[in-house]
């Protein structure tokens, strides 16, 4: 069972999803963001960390993936410093091809 969040009443993951999807719409335009994954964890020294996985086909954005990335994961972390929200976001940008073969992994 997801973790709730006592401010909005709705799954942590639910909420964070949220919050990816409009920072990578800010970025890379919203009808290129197709899906949006999110869950809580740690980083590799135990400290709070976001996962962020995005679908997002490069071929229909103009920025190149490096950028893309780079400006996405720089948005999340404006946005969640802006709630007060200290956890760190590690993103990961997928094509068509990878997210499929990720969701059946």
């Amino acid at each position: 069972m997801a973790a709730q969040n006592n401010a909005m009443d709705q799954p942590i993951d639910l909420d964070l999803e949220q919050i990816g999807r409009a920072a990578a719409a800010a970025v890379a335009g919203a009808e290129n963001v197709e899906a949006v994954e999110a869950r809580e964890g740690e980083d590799w020294t135990d400290k709070p960390a976001y996962y962020f996985s995005f679908l997002i086909e490069q071929d229909r954005d103009d920025l190149r993936p490096g950028l893309l990335l780079g400006r996405v994961a720089r948005k999340l972390r404006d946005e969640l410093i802006a709630r007060g929200d200290y956890h760190y976001p590690f993103v990961q940008i997928l094509n068509r091809s990878d997210w499929d073969k990720r969701q059946h992994a």
